[in-house]
């Protein structure tokens, strides 16, 4: 358990020296294996510059904390859910760069990347040729809502979901590991990069 939670304030501080996690912004989970319904979560409010293990709280299938008082980021219903309909996930990492808000605040439903060999770092694509497709959904501060607009889309229109944008708000993908979600989610912001930079060559 303590080696995980070292894992994930690695990978924490990763993404903050990266500047994907400004003014105390994003949130992160793991889970211990994939069997587990409870999982641990980061702390809200909590300067990703100083996080440590300690600010990682335990809390049920449903967000709710196990014997803590502390609060949790305000987003863990999406945690919960992404859990819930990723049953394989066992990390969820959330960033705030400057190109996954601005590209998620410019296109009106999605993000489709497709042709860049970076494309093979994220789980079950083996391709180049891979055409991926991270939906865009209106930000709100209605968690329940929220939830379910994206719970209605995971099940109707894209069910291999691996990732997703919270308009001008930030990027939420999954893996089955903390290395795996790791490697994804940097994947990911270097795609996101080349697609805002991209206009620059036409």
């Amino acid at each position: 358990m303590e080696n995980l939670k070292k894992e994930l304030t690695d990978a924490v501080h990763f993404l903050y020296q990266k500047g994907y996690a400004p003014a105390t912004s994003s949130n992160y989970s793991f889970r211990v294996s994939e069997a587990d319904s409870d999982f641990y979560i980061s702390e809200s409010g909590v300067d990703k510059a100083i996080f440590a293990p300690e600010h990682l709280i335990h809390v049920t299938a449903d967000g709710a904390p196990i014997a803590d008082t502390r609060r949790t980021s305000a987003e863990t219903l999406l945690h919960c859910l992404i859990y819930k309909n990723a049953p394989k996930a066992k990390c969820i990492l959330h960033t705030h760069s400057i190109y996954n808000t601005i590209l998620s605040k410019k296109y009106k439903n999605a993000v489709n990347i497709k042709d860049y060999e970076l494309l093979k770092a994220i789980e079950n694509i083996t391709t180049h040729e891979a055409n991926f497709t991270i939906p865009i959904f209106a930000n709100s501060q209605n968690m329940i809502a929220l939830s379910a607009d994206i719970d209605t889309y995971w099940q109707t229109k894209q069910p291999t979901m691996q990732a997703f944008l919270l308009s001008a708000h930030g990027l939420y993908t999954w893996a089955e590991s903390i290395a795996a979600a790791k490697r994804q989610i940097e994947a990911i912001e270097f795609l996101l990069e080349c697609e805002y930079k991209l206009p620059i060559l036409a």
